[in-house]
């Protein structure tokens, strides 16, 4: 994959893409590969003898990671409010987790995370703020890990380190303009819909103090070496996150959050410090598709035409629900794409 500086999913990309893999590469591939049904609703996942790792987006900021026969889930937000985009599954489908990383506990990270724990029987880890509000969604006192940054827990596979980071903030007014554009250009809310966003909302925790102390990044490292970092929301990069940076180096994959600012050139500046910090082979988004009526779907062509510019050498994917990202998770190819299944 070394000819391609964007693995953006366009027709022609996409074509490109297929034809530099070869037949043999992709008879080697696991059957994860060529599934649109996520590890954590029971999909194939990578055996044990592979060293690919099989990533998905599965809407906003939640995403899986399946790697020798686990998978690792970060946030669950899936029953979301009215009028999103529809990813596919419900809560109720979520059965297999390693475990559970919640980066914060707003409504649109962490609203499931009470069925997905007991579907799953796996350990949640957050913020004080986090763990206080899964366990007032019912989520049971066995199943909390409490983490406030600096931590380095081992879960099946995978050693994923912890760092407090925060949250973005915005400007006064901009979630107004937002539901007016969308009763401007949208038939009204029924009484239906404003009860279910009204109920959703509650699923979750709107304290201020998650700005500064309730947001939590993650890192993600296997043992042949690949290594991962996941940011949920990017506000000013913290001591803890910069710490990170320089623990792990250069990663294999970054994912950080690109949210709610219209404005491309104003979000920008709120995403790109991330990619530079961590420098990864491959960056993928999070957060930028729409949640109404409170933000938009975001373009990332903006944001991919700033990285071709300033860091030819990282490689960029603009993922779609439950498609399988697959990367070489090892050897000379560690971190690049072996097949995207759009």
């Amino acid at each position: 994959m070394r000819a391609f500086n964007s693995l953006v999913p366009s027709a022609a990309a996409l074509l490109a893409l297929s034809l530099c893999v070869s037949g043999a590469a992709r008879a080697a591939e696991p059957v994860a590969c060529d599934s649109h049904v996520p590890a954590v609703i029971g999909g194939p996942l990578p055996p044990a003898d592979s060293d690919t790792v099989v990533i998905r987006w599965l809407a906003n900021a939640n995403y899986e990671f399946a790697y020798k026969g686990k998978v690792y889930l970060f946030d669950a937000y899936f029953d979301r409010v009215p009028r999103s985009h529809r990813v596919g599954f419900k809560a109720a489908e979520v059965n297999k987790a390693e475990a559970i990383f919640v980066s914060h506990a707003h409504f649109d990270h962490i609203s499931d995370i009470a069925p997905v724990a007991r579907q799953t029987g796996a350990p949640v880890i957050g913020a004080p703020i986090t763990i206080d509000t899964a366990k007032k969604l019912g989520v049971a006192d066995s199943q909390l890990v409490l983490a406030k940054g600096g931590e380095s827990l081992k879960y099946g596979d995978a050693t994923v380190e912890v760092a407090l980071a925060q949250h973005s903030t915005i400007q006064p007014g901009l979630t107004d303009i937002y539901a007016s554009l969308y009763a401007n250009d949208s038939a009204p809310y029924t009484g239906e819909e404003k009860n279910l966003a009204a109920y959703v909302r509650t699923l979750g925790n709107f304290d201020p103090k998650i700005i500064t102390e309730g947001t939590l990044a993650f890192a993600i490292t296997f043992p042949s070496g690949f290594k991962a970092v996941l940011i949920g929301s990017s506000g000013p990069i913290t001591p803890g996150v910069r710490a990170l940076a320089e623990k792990l180096g250069p990663v294999d994959v970054a994912i950080v959050a690109y949210q709610v600012h219209a404005v491309a050139d104003t979000q920008i500046e709120y995403t790109m410090p991330f990619i530079e910090l961590f420098k990864p082979k491959l960056f993928l988004p999070a957060h930028h598709d729409a949640a109404p009526p409170a933000w938009l779907d975001l373009g990332v062509e903006p944001l991919f035409d700033r990285i071709r510019e300033k860091m030819p050498d990282t490689k960029f994917l603009a993922p779609l629900y439950r498609s399988p990202i697959c990367v070489s998770g090892a050897g000379a190819n560690k971190g690049e794409v072996i097949s995207f299944k759009p």
